[in-house]
């Protein structure tokens, strides 16, 4: 249900499969977070698909944020079994609050501003990502591939928001793009998880065998929710599931982290 729901709005489903599997199923975060980012990819190749099909797929800009993505995603791993280590998972759950306020901010932000300007002639059409524009796009990209080693989360609510707002997609183009990244990004953080914490015993010893077919099923229910989001629904209407998400991710974590500081 998650990767159906998800897949129309350039996420992956990391922000609610993370605290699914910390919350509901009591995994610990090594787990949850690679087990997290193996379904965000599945979601990501199902609704990449579905979006190419269509024309929403801008590859020719994903192309130019997916290398400093993945560097960026490598980066985030590292730094996520750090912070493990050294100081548990609230820093985690913190920064992982942190943007999604930042994604609410900024998506509220860009939905009044195009209310505003609801009925301008103007003929809008795909920016050439190039000079300053494509060292703002390569850092954000950075930054989101960064928050997807860090958090398990596959980054797509931050992808759709840099989409959004800096390069001025629509829901759909913005969605499409997004998971090109993410199809080339989201399996080097799984890879990097791997070598790094070594948590790949602890995904087939709880999931077993089970895990491959959830995964094909994950991907087939990505693929069937985005077709049907592209065909029934207008795409201004995909962003306020898309809060709505957002907000219940950040309203469970900010829960677990009162609970935590109140028992420290």
């Amino acid at each position: 249900m998650v990767a159906f729901m998800f897949a129309p709005l350039g996420l992956g489903g990391g922000v609610l499969f993370v605290p699914i599997f910390l919350y509901l199923l009591e995994w610990e975060i090594h787990l949850a977070i690679i087990s997290s980012l193996s379904l965000v990819w599945m979601v990501s190749l199902g609704s990449r698909t579905a979006h190419s099909k269509d024309g929403f797929a801008v590859f020719e800009v994903g192309k130019k944020g997916a290398v400093a993505a993945v560097f960026g995603e490598i980066f985030g791993t590292f730094l996520s079994a750090l912070f493990i280590m050294k100081l548990g998972d609230l820093p985690i759950k913190i920064i992982a609050s942190l943007l999604l306020v930042w994604v609410i901010y900024y998506t509220v932000k860009k939905q009044l501003s195009e209310k505003t300007h609801a009925h301008s002639n103007e003929v809008e059409e795909i920016p050439v990502v190039e000079g300053r524009l494509l060292n703002i796009y390569r850092a954000g990209c950075f930054g989101a591939g960064s928050s997807s080693g860090l958090l398990g989360i596959g980054g797509g609510s931050v992808f759709v928001t840099i989409h959004r707002t800096t390069l001025g997609f629509k829901q759909h183009q913005a969605a499409g793009t997004s998971y090109i990244i993410e199809s080339w990004m989201v399996p080097t953080g799984i890879i990097a998880h791997l070598l790094v914490d070594g948590s790949a015993p602890m995904v087939f010893d709880t999931v077993g065998f089970y895990f491959v077919p959830i995964c094909m099923l994950v991907a087939g229910a990505a693929w069937l929710g985005a077709r049907a989001a592209i065909k029934m629904v207008p795409q201004k209407i995909l962003t306020y599931p898309f809060l709505i998400a957002v907000v219940a991710g950040l309203i469970r974590y900010l829960i677990d982290i009162r609970e935590i500081l109140l028992v420290g």
